[in-house]
């Protein structure tokens, strides 16, 4: 297998190497042919290293709408989303985004109206509807998961980060709602999407007069839906797809992706008498995915077993932390919620899991439209080895990742990944399985956990080329 000329894994390395080369080459061709008269014939070499340089986002406008289910069991859920909110917020603070964040329930007698808070006193928020950057949080990373008394809690969020103790307020709706549960004809009421114009097609925008001020024209739209039931309408209701437009229309055409929606909902877990479920619930967008353009034969094969658990009503999972018997553990599958985010290329978290840390840190990066997949340029002409697994059993070290040159270091390898993290002072070599993953299935480089490109920063994907005519893997 080839081995790459010694490199920095770094863009402007090979950018500067290219152009030499290309000097290089122009120049001697000028010397011999001043008088032949002859064709050239010189052939510069193809390349043996691909470097793919990408930009991330940059940090705009966002409202973000968070749907909390009210009903009867749901207490819980609501203090895990207000304990583990910093990890949503730190995002959204560290990525620069102007937000709105505001907050509804699930029952239709409340009509989408955003709650109003009612606390201590916080800047910029006297009895506000909905939190905007102007509410000050001086240290978005406060945690509060070590105090136990409300009063605690609150005098440490009121003196460290206003706008969260805001957001708790409002987060924490109560258990007194409505036991069907409409969450998406209350988000789509408190947007302004429950009713379309004849004359135009699209949404009349009419909202709450309490919501006035909170959705943005040029701005994103983000919807976060916390249930542990099913959307209220189940199988006997309006088509998801139907939502997915009637949200994305909101933005009229061509602006359908400044539209996303998030769930964090029942699916199951396999443990405490759940089922195994067919698929990891972070894998089930990508498997769906393959049956949203109506190609059977393109379908993932997991796909109806997928579909078929997001349909069973009656199943769903057992918080992993619950007490022995105790009724308002058991999260019904939210088929419907996770369909429509993964629609609208959203993200989705069990709701069963001990605690929403990497969901919430994931929403935070989402909402803020900040990227997390790459996908390279080149998939069929990369260099992956003798058993065409890119980090399989025999992937060799033939990029000089580290700069040292050399090729044994512990994070050279057969491909290299540079960039700046949300809260880096620079940039830097990005580690595998811990910053980003490789997704062979799409050729992408997937950023997760601890590391998601800062926006308006470069991120670098440098990769190992096979000859052009080596087709040993389908090349």
């Amino acid at each position: 297998m080839r081995r790459a000329s010694p490199a920095r894994g770094h863009h402007s390395f090979f950018a500067k190497r290219a152009v030499a080369s290309g000097a290089v080459a122009l120049l001697a061709l000028a010397m011999s042919c001043d008088d032949c008269g002859l064709e050239p014939t010189v052939k510069i070499a193809e390349p043996s290293v691909q470097p793919d340089v990408f930009t991330q986002k940059g940090a705009a406008e966002v409202d973000i709408l968070w749907m909390i289910d009210n009903s009867g069991s749901m207490a819980a859920e609501q203090e895990k989303v207000a304990e583990r909110f910093n990890q949503f917020f730190n995002q959204l603070i560290i990525s620069g985004v102007d937000y709105h964040i505001g907050v509804i329930t699930s029952d239709p007698d409340e009509n989408g109206a955003l709650r109003q808070y009612n606390g201590p006193a916080v800047s910029n928020c006297a009895a506000c509807r909905f939190i905007s950057k102007d509410v000050p949080c001086p240290n978005p990373e406060v945690d509060v998961t070590d105090l136990v008394a409300e009063a605690d809690i609150e005098a440490r969020l009121l003196a460290e980060c206003p706008a969260q103790l805001v957001f708790r307020k409002l987060i924490k709706v109560g258990i007194d709602g409505s036991a069907f549960e409409e969450g998406f004809t209350t988000a789509a009421a408190a947007v302004g999407a429950r009713t379309i114009d004849a004359a135009t097609g699209f949404p009349d925008g009419v909202a709450p007069t309490e919501n006035a001020g909170f959705i943005r024209p040029d701005a994103s739209l983000y919807v976060v839906f916390v249930s542990d039931e099913e959307e209220g309408a189940k199988q006997d209701g309006t088509p998801v797809r139907y939502y997915q437009r009637l949200f994305e229309g909101l933005k009229a055409a061509g602006n359908e992706n400044n539209v996303a929606v998030a769930a964090i909902t029942g699916y199951p877990t396999g443990l405490n008498g759940s089922p195994v479920p067919p698929a990891p619930i972070d894998e089930v967008c990508a498997i769906l995915e393959t049956t949203f353009d109506n190609n059977p034969g393109n379908d993932d094969p997991r796909a109806q077993a997928v579909k078929d658990t997001l349909r069973d009503f009656r199943g769903g999972c057992v918080d992993v932390d619950a007490v022995a018997g105790d009724d308002n553990a058991f999260a019904e599958v939210g088929g419907r919620y996770i369909e429509l985010a993964c629609r609208t290329g959203g993200v989705v978290a069990n709701m069963c899991e001990a605690d929403y840390t990497t969901a919430l840190d994931a929403l935070g990066a989402n909402a803020a439209g900040l990227l997390r997949k790459f996908t390279i340029s080149q998939p069929t002409r990369i260099d992956d080895g003798g058993d065409c697994v890119l980090f399989g059993t025999e992937a060799e070290k033939n990029i000089d990742c580290d700069g040292d040159l050399k090729f044994d270091g512990e994070n050279d390898g057969p491909m290299c990944v540079s960039g700046q993290c949300l809260g880096d002072d620079g940039p830097r070599l990005l580690v595998r399985d811990v910053d980003w993953i490789w997704e062979d299935a799409t050729s992408s480089v997937r950023f997760s956990g601890r590391c998601v490109p800062a926006p308006n920063t470069e991120v670098v994907i440098t990769y190992g080329l096979r000859a052009p005519n080596d087709v040993s893997c389908g090349g």
